[in-house]
């Protein structure tokens, strides 16, 4: 160490231009070999595998998709069939009642068990039978 201008806590430099002029750097070159023919065939058939495995989950899939969505809309008809249905009994009831008034207004009158007309079944041949049903044979 050596003393400078009356300063003991400078420190003398190195020399570092002649240390830092020249440095050998060294690059590892890492060189792949090629797979064998074998391996990549593996490699491949095992990709194909897996995709063909995943086509068949997925058409599964699909397939309870549409099966799900055929439930939803028929359950939707079976609904819609049911409100017809009952839109046409009220309907039905409300035409039953507006007989009986049409009726009265026209005139006509129930039936008593003193006016009821009773019939005997027919029996005999065929051939009354035949003219009776008012069908042409």
């Amino acid at each position: 160490m050596a003393y400078t201008r009356g300063n003991l806590a400078v420190q003398e430099r190195q020399k570092e231009t002649q240390q830092s002029a020249y440095l050998e750097k060294t690059k590892v070159v890492k060189r792949r070999s090629q797979l064998p023919q074998k391996e990549k065939l593996l490699y491949l058939l095992s990709v194909v595998f897996v995709v063909a495995v995943m086509g068949v989950i997925g058409m599964s899939h699909v397939h309870s998709y549409d099966l799900n969505r055929q439930i939803q809309s028929t359950e939707n008809n079976i609904v819609e069939a049911k409100r017809s249905i009952n839109q046409l009994q009220v309907e039905k009831q409300t035409l039953e009642t507006q007989i009986l008034d049409k009726a009265k207004e026209l005139g006509y009158v129930p039936i008593d068990d003193s006016n009821m007309i009773h019939l005997s079944p027919v029996s005999g041949s065929s051939e009354t039978q035949n003219s009776d049903s008012g069908q042409n044979d």
